[in-house]
C-alpha cells in the first residue's frame, strides 16, 4: 500500500507571543480539568487541512501552496480573545482567535491555498475558516459539564500582541503516543510583490 502523510498548511508564530499564550494556558488550566494542551512549541495557525495525502503528491501540494501565496504581501495579525468550539456551554476546543490589520490579507491568502490545493486534487477536508490558534483539546468526562462561558467572558480582551507573518509553511503531522509531531516539507515566503509576469 502507497505510504501518505497527514498534511495542513499554515503559518508559526514568534516566540514572545509562544511564551504568552502558554501563560494563558497556565491561568486558564484550573478551570479546565479535562484539557490536553499542545506544548508552546507547536503552537501555529492552520489555513487548511488536507488530511492524508500520498507522499507521492506532496511535492505538488507544496508546489501549489507556494503558487497560491504569490503576490501577497507579508501581515500583521494580533492573537486576541479566548474561543471555544463548538460552544463555549459544550467546549471540546479551546483557543484565541485573530484580530489585526492582515485580517482581510490573511482572508484572502486562505482561499487561494483552498483553492489551489482544490485544484491540485487535495482539497481541505473541511473548507470553513474561523482564523484561530488551538490552545488544548477538552474531554468531558461523562456526566460532568463544562461551562467556559465565564472564562471566555473574563479574557475577551486578554492579547498576546501583534506579530508579522512572512511565510507559510506545508506540514506533515505524524501521531505518536505523546500526541502529534510536526515536520516543516516547505515553506514559502510572502513578498510584497507578484515574482514574474504581471497581473
Amino acid at each position: 500500500m502507497a505510504s501518505s502523510s497527514r498534511i495542513f498548511v499554515a503559518f508559526t508564530v514568534p516566540d514572545v507571543q509562544r511564551t504568552r499564550l502558554g501563560r494563558l494556558q497556565g491561568l486558564i488550566a484550573p478551570e479546565i480539568p479535562n484539557a490536553r494542551w499542545v506544548t508552546p512549541e507547536m503552537f501555529h495557525v492552520t489555513l487548511a487541512f488536507l488530511g492524508d495525502v500520498p507522499d507521492v503528491a506532496l511535492n505538488a501540494v507544496c508546489r501549489a501552496v507556494a503558487g497560491a501565496t504569490e503576490g501577497f504581501p507579508p501581515f500583521t495579525v494580533n492573537l486576541q480573545s479566548l474561543g471555544a468550539f463548538p460552544d463555549p456551554s459544550k467546549p471540546r476546543v479551546a483557543w484565541v482567535g485573530l484580530t489585526g490589520p492582515g485580517m482581510e490579507t490573511l482572508e484572502g491568502l486562505q482561499e487561494s491555498i483552498v483553492e489551489a490545493v482544490t485544484e491540485a486534487g487535495y482539497p481541505p477536508e473541511d473548507n470553513r475558516f474561523t482564523p484561530h490558534l488551538t490552545l488544548g483539546y477538552i474531554k468531558n468526562k461523562k456526566g460532568e459539564i463544562l461551562d467556559m462561558t465565564p472564562l471566555i467572558a473574563h479574557y475577551r480582551m486578554w492579547s498576546a500582541g501583534n506579530f508579522a507573518v512572512n511565510s507559510i509553511v506545508t506540514f506533515a503531522s505524524t501521531l505518536t503516543p505523546e500526541g502529534p509531531a510536526y515536520m516543516a516539507l516547505a515553506s514559502a515566503s510572502l513578498r510584497s510583490e507578484k515574482r514574474g509576469r504581471n497581473g
